[in-house]
């Protein structure tokens, strides 16, 4: 126990450490800039809370949320290839938010509104479907519904009727936290709040899933009950922050691996490593956009990409042995 705490207090004054230098960086350039009207306008404070903060906050909590439904996943499932989108909740989030945008133009909450509306959804689906046929038959499920839901992302792509409009739902659909917001955070706060509450109840079912179902059964564990909340929980997570990001891969899936790499314990135990890991690599990556022309001009969600499936080939050839065996 002392060597997760001592990690995860690493960790997170990496994390506080980046956030001030990402605030403080430059910012005294903005002491004396000149307004609509002529005049100069000490602008640090505008800077500061309304552009660079919101976007710093809401990097560490879709990082730490995506981070931490991947881990959950992966316990629930005993399966390391398990993502926050197994079960199409983020397809479903994803899917639900280009409809709106693409038919209606409504403010932000409703926006969230229909990415958790649509998470959920998917996820009852899949739910739905395969509830009595054990855990293979949730991944076909799943599989089935996500290909269903790219085939309608895909759909209202193609029917756009403006360049601008399908560039929009494009660039929106890349990942981008440049549509940070205090009030937008505030909004979905309570959500993934929820969402966790939901998977810290579960904790013992997810761990006592290390020895098998029924080992879990005879430990006073109501397998479908906890299931149902526990994917409950990463579907409100999923939900709660696609909408304002866009799509972005692979922070759930390879930052629970480099947590299990450093602390080889129990899936609960290693919930808030994972979310601080996930904060960091969502965190890092967008600074590099922000500050290093080599990055500019790519998004979020193509970087991760980039960057994480190697990483991801690079732990399944070298750690799997010491990891999984």
């Amino acid at each position: 126990m002392k060597k997760i705490n001592r990690l995860n207090l690493i960790l997170a004054a990496i994390l506080v450490t980046l956030i001030a230098l990402a605030c403080s960086y430059q910012l005294g350039d903005f002491s004396a800039l000149r307004n609509a009207d002529g005049v100069l306008t000490d602008m640090r404070s505008l800077v500061l809370m309304d552009i660079r903060l919101p976007r710093l906050l809401l990097a560490v909590l879709t990082g730490a949320s995506l981070a931490l439904a991947g881990n959950v996943m992966q316990g629930v499932f005993q399966n390391p290839l398990a993502s926050p989108g197994l079960l199409g909740a983020a397809n479903g989030a994803t899917t639900a938010s280009v409809f709106i945008l693409y038919y209606f133009s409504v403010p932000f909450s409703l926006l969230l509104f229909g990415g958790v509306v649509g998470a959920l959804a998917s996820f009852l689906l899949v739910y739905r479907i395969a509830k009595n046929y054990g855990g293979t038959m949730l991944i076909l499920a799943g599989v089935a519904v996500n290909m269903l839901l790219g085939s309608a992302i895909a759909l209202l792509l193609s029917n756009a009727q403006s360049p601008w409009a399908l560039a929009e739902l494009y660039r929106w659909l890349q990942g981008s936290l440049v549509w940070a917001k205090f009030d937008n955070l505030l909004i979905s706060l309570p959500i993934v709040l929820l969402g966790i509450f939901c998977i810290y109840r579960q904790r013992r079912y997810v761990d006592l899933l290390t020895f098998g179902e029924e080992t879990a059964s005879t430990m006073g564990i109501e397998p479908k009950r906890s299931f149902f909340i526990t994917t409950l929980g990463v579907a409100l997570l999923v939900g709660a922050t696609i909408p304002q990001t866009g799509t972005i891969g692979f922070i759930g899936l390879i930052a629970p691996h480099f947590a299990r790499i450093l602390l080889k314990k129990r899936p609960s135990q290693l919930y808030l490593t994972s979310s601080l890991i996930g904060a960091l690599l969502l965190l890092i990556a967008d600074l590099a956009i922000q500050y290093l022309s080599f990055f500019s001009h790519i998004y979020i969600g193509t970087l991760t990409a980039i960057i994480g499936a190697p990483v991801l080939i690079w732990i399944l050839l070298t750690q799997q042995r010491r990891l999984y065996d």
